[in-house]
């Protein structure tokens, strides 16, 4: 075999070098200048992040300016996964800095998987200082991880308001398929519950955005431009907070709920369900531990009791067959039934309140006594279809339309509505217990604060709304809310003048069941009520209620009070509705006597 000589070994050598330096020339040209444009943007998409800048939600305020709902700066965990160099390094340091659950962290990165890698996923919200400096001390090990600075929802009066302003978290896999959120991302907060979920839509800002420049980790080196985020609107309430903290320590330890509007426009000045939760905890990523506890409470703290809790109304439902009864004439003020403790029905005897009886008793005394005898004989002699129009025609029964979401309906029943129901007749035994509040008869506490504005505004009512305006963060007044009408029922002028001193006297005359709720210097009108349940044979109590207007001339306020197993309206739900109305009342003297002064 012939030996290869130098010089030959040297052109194989110089063969291959051209080949190897022909093939790289090729690529080059590719790269640079076919590729080039493609090639350069993924290197900047390599080197540059644009990344999201959090837009504070609006502020809730009160009718006179006091902050009810605000954000704060929060420090938030996240992972960038196109920064993970190894998957379990990430996952389980993280998982075990946070004490987190490793299983959570892999769901949220599963939940952002049709996102870009680029995009950062949210691990952990709200986490405390020392928290952050772990991770900070510890990023070398974990890379992907980083922290933000973000704002959070607060509420500076915990619990106070939870049922109205309710809470927001974060949006939820189901929810991020919906048409409603379809421009939202996974970590995102939400409303969820109350004002927050219903005006979503004027609370939420328009997010920011920046260019940060990144090293090889992942890690920020500079910010090369920020666009600034917009906050949301403010919503300015009709709330009036010195009422609801009256309210508030009125219902400490109690379950119920009490309401207050304005009959003449309808604002809710005061709306409190008991018991209730603090809206803080889910703002900050509520646990599960937290979650289970609020959800298999048996109190339900997250029911509105409101708006959705329905209750027999008990005797304050006399004051609707009042006022149907008079404007057909089936009775008068003069026409009276004599109550002997009991009413003789059927095969039965149905109980006054009063075990030896009202004797001879009229309209205006069967309302400041609340007679049930006296009741039973008006219910039988309208009938229930008769009772069921004037409950519909004030608006019992039906929603409201107040401006927060899941509010129930109510029953009054008819004939119909038990033969469509049941399949069988109305009984008139049954129009018996109707007649004083109980049987098929069922009411929200903001429905019965309807029946009190109907007599307080001479028929008119309208619907309870909670927001007056919404505002830019600009402070351009962007929607004032009109006052929507509900009912507008004419009545003669003796109806309502019989019913409304009937209601003056249940508060201001001796005998009254509300007498010891009495003010000095205004006359508050109302109506007490005593609801029976069904836990009474296992030892429970009734149902307190206490309808109200005051003052007796030119309301200013319609008020319900309900207090769950509390015994008597008169010494449960009544004193309630005073301290509402003592303060009010005091405050507007307070404020005459300093314009006097001023005026001197």
């Amino acid at each position: 075999m012939k030996e290869e000589t130098p010089t030959s070994k040297f052109k194989w050598c110089n063969l291959i070098l051209i080949i190897t330096m022909t093939v790289l020339l090729i690529r080059l040209w590719d790269l640079q200048i076919m590729r080039g444009s493609e090639m350069r943007k993924l290197s900047e998409q390599n080197r540059i992040r644009v990344k999201k800048v959090i837009a504070p939600r609006g502020i809730i305020y009160d009718r006179s300016g006091r902050v009810l709902a605000d954000t704060r700066p929060s420090f938030n965990v996240y992972i960038t996964p196109e920064d993970i160099k190894d998957f379990s390094q990430t996952v389980d340091g993280l998982a075990k800095l946070l004490d987190v659950d490793r299983d959570d962290v892999i769901d949220k990165l599963k939940a952002a998987s049709r996102m870009p890698p680029s995009f950062p996923v949210k691990i952990k919200s709200d986490i405390p200082m020392d928290e952050v400096a772990k991770i900070e001390a510890h990023r070398v090990y974990i890379p992907g991880a980083s922290i933000q600075i973000e704002p959070k929802r607060n509420y500076p009066y915990g619990k106070m308001l939870a049922h109205t302003l309710g809470y927001v978290s974060e949006i939820n896999d189901e929810e991020l398929k919906t048409k409603e959120y379809k421009d939202y991302s996974p970590g995102d907060y939400i409303g969820k519950y109350g004002l927050e979920k219903n005006y979503e839509n004027y609370l939420r800002g328009v997010d920011g955005e920046k260019r940060v420049e990144v090293d090889a980790r992942g890690r920020e080196v500079r910010t090369l431009d920020i666009i600034e985020p917009t906050a949301g609107n403010s919503l300015h309430l009709n709330i009036d907070m010195d009422l609801q903290e009256v309210v508030e320590n009125s219902m400490e330890n109690k379950k119920g709920g009490c309401v207050a509007i304005d009959p003449k426009t309808g604002g809710v000045l005061v709306l409190a369900s008991r018991p209730a939760f603090d809206p803080n905890k889910f703002a900050s990523g509520i646990t599960k531990e937290d979650w289970k506890a609020i959800a298999l409470d048996k109190t339900h703290p997250l029911q509105n009791r409101v708006t959705q809790g329905r209750y027999p109304p008990g005797s304050t439902f006399k004051i609707a067959l009042a006022l149907k009864a008079l404007e057909l004439g089936i009775i008068n003020e003069r026409t009276t039934f004599l109550c002997r403790g009991g009413f003789p029905f059927g095969n039965r005897v149905f109980r006054c309140w009063k075990k030896g009886g009202h004797g001879n008793v009229a309209v205006h005394r069967a309302i400041v006594e609340s007679c049930d005898v006296f009741f039973y004989n008006v219910g039988l002699k309208l009938g229930i279809d008769r009772i069921h129009e004037m409950a519909a025609s004030i608006g019992l029964g039906k929603l409201t339309g107040i401006d927060l979401p899941g509010e129930k309906q109510g029953l009054v029943p008819s004939a119909a509505w038990k033969k469509k129901t049941y399949g069988q007749p109305w009984y008139e035994g049954e129009t018996v217990s109707v007649a004083i509040g109980q049987g098929a008869v069922w009411l929200t506490p903001i429905q019965l604060a309807q029946l009190a504005s109907f007599v307080a505004n001479d028929g008119v009512t309208f619907r309870p709304q909670l927001v007056n305006k919404v505002v830019s963060p600009e402070g351009k007044v962007l929607k004032v809310f009109e006052h929507v009408m509900n009912s507008n029922i004419k009545l003669k002028k003796e109806t309502l003048k019989l019913v409304k001193d009937g209601m003056r006297g249940v508060v201001n005359e001796p005998g009254g069941t509300a007498y010891g709720s009495r003010l000095q210097n205004v006359a508050m009108c109302g109506k007490t009520g005593t609801a029976q349940t069904a836990s009474l044979d296992k030892g429970g109590h009734d149902h307190a209620w206490f309808i109200a207007y005051a003052p007796s001339e030119e309301p200013a306020i319609a008020i319900t009070a309900l207090v769950e197993h509390g015994g008597h309206g008169s010494s449960a739900a009544a004193p309630i509705a005073k301290a509402i109305t003592e303060n009010l009342f005091r405050v507007k003297t307070e404020i005459k006597e300093a314009k006097a002064h001023e005026n001197r």
